[in-house]
């Protein structure tokens, strides 16, 4: 410690990678044994409750004004479960799940758009409502939130149901970058050279503590990379050099983050996702690796098909199991997701998504369509700007490429649509037999939806 300031010098611990890259692959990776919604809860007297918001996240709190993205659990819920929304439903999307024999039979809305509560906020002002309507079900419940929260955790108590998830201090552990950090060096995983520094209530020196650390790091790197402990979804990310760092260092003071990473930016050759699931009997199950698509430093979707090496994956999936024993031990359950990047001097995990990530979302679908989420094929997920319109007109334009349940291995299914009357926004799975036949699916959406080729 460095009175107020809580900062330390990371160098780095790579020191024996080459010495891992040779170890046999895969050696601790656990392939999925049950489906996602059964590693929840398997027990057909038990009835899953969908509620997810992307508020709950730390960095996000106080911000209610944006999106909750909670119908994207539409697309997740099997027919038994109960998905519940803080606005209305969007009876055509619903129509069209419905109409393939898809999502849930029962969903909760409180038809209240833009509402700043948080869901579960809502649930527990409504609870004698909601309870009501989940006691006509008649089955005992499980809750499952986006992000393990105290609120989530209270509102599962309100309505009696079982949580599926842990303590936010548990989430957060992994959940924040600094003490993430910490985690992967003490089980001898190897992290990218860089300072942690934080800053406590009465800090008021804050400022120019943290330009100093930056100023020394410019020294020696041209380029920074600066990232809050606890952003989330590209927030709280800055790309600094001397000439800009004027610019940047109002944004970051701005942003509400009491702790940083400040680390090199490095050449990266490409980032991967690894995705795991600890189940309600402690599985610990691999999803699978996907590569993560970006425009700048704004992630953009994922992509599965483009397999890496032997000696990459292999090494990625050992890490993140070692990751994830610890998160099983300590209570942690649920999704998590894994970032990494490849450089020339290494690969390094950089992030842990211990929460729901918005590619697990097609992980949920795959296991839904075609009974794994290991599928045989190849995959896409695009975030996407269109005109604003209706979930009708959307399905005009995309015309016969939309799933139909034919058994065309070649198809696209629409997940993520809250804002897509008000603002244009929606995500999209691409779902192809092969990378020649991914490339032509996109390269025909994109085109009805008048879109320029993405980079």
């Amino acid at each position: 410690m460095d009175g107020a300031f809580g900062s330390k010098r990371l160098i780095g611990n790579h020191a024996h990678q080459e010495d891992e890259l040779n170890s046999r692959v895969n050696s601790n990776a656990i392939a999925k044994s049950s489906s996602i919604l059964d590693l929840i809860s398997s027990n057909s007297d038990q009835v899953r409750v969908f509620a997810f918001d992307i508020r709950s996240q730390p960095h996000f709190q106080g911000k209610n004004t944006l999106q909750p993205w909670a119908s994207r659990a539409l697309a997740v819920a099997g027919s038994d479960d109960v998905v519940m929304i803080p606005g209305n439903l969007d009876a055509e999307y619903y129509d069209w799940l419905k109409n393939l024999g898809l999502g849930p039979q029962k969903v909760f809305a409180f038809n209240r758009e833009n509402e700043p509560a948080l869901l579960s906020e809502l649930i527990m002002q409504k609870a004698d409502e909601v309870r009501a309507f989940l006691a006509s079900i008649g089955k005992p419940l499980v809750f499952v939130p986006y992000y393990s929260a105290d609120l989530d955790k209270q509102a599962a108590s309100t309505i009696d149901a079982v949580f599926f998830g842990c303590d936010q201090s548990i989430t957060l552990k992994y959940f924040d970058k600094s003490t993430f950090k910490d985690l992967c060096q003490s089980l001898g995983i190897p992290t990218v050279p860089g300072t942690i520094l934080s800053k406590s209530s009465d800090s008021e020196d804050f400022e120019t503590k943290l330009r100093q650390e930056i100023l020394g790091w410019l020294k020696d790197y041209e380029t920074l990379l600066i990232r809050g402990a606890q952003g989330s979804v590209g927030s709280s990310l800055y790309k600094v050099n001397s000439s800009n760092l004027d610019t940047e260092m109002p944004k970051m003071l701005a942003s509400g983050e009491s702790c940083f990473l400040i680390e090199p930016f490095l050449k990266v050759i490409t980032s991967p996702n690894d995705q795991w699931m600890i189940g309600s009997n402690g599985e610990i199950a691999h999803l699978g690796v996907t590569c993560q698509l970006f425009s700048g430093l704004k992630h953009i979707g994922n992509v599965k098909g483009k397999p890496y090496s032997r000696r990459i994956e292999g090494l990625i999936r050992d890490y993140s199991f070692k990751i994830a024993q610890q998160m099983r031990d300590d209570g942690y359950l649920g999704i998590l997701g894994i970032d990494y990047i490849v450089t020339d001097q290494g690969i390094f995990p950089i992030e842990n998504n211990a929460r729901l990530n918005g590619s697990s979302f097609a992980f949920f679908i795959l296991d839904n369509l075609f009974g794994s989420s290991d599928y045989d094929g190849c995959w896409k997920v695009l975030r996407l700007e269109i005109e604003p319109c209706s979930f009708s007109t959307l399905r005009e334009k995309i015309g016969s490429l939309i799933y139909q349940g034919n058994g065309n291995p070649n198809f696209v299914f629409p997940y993520e649509f809250d804002t897509l009357r008000t603002q244009g926004d929606v995500t999209i799975l691409i779902v192809a037999e092969d990378l020649h036949h991914l490339e032509y699916v996109e390269k025909e959406l994109l085109s009805k939806l008048e879109i320029a080729a993405l980079n």
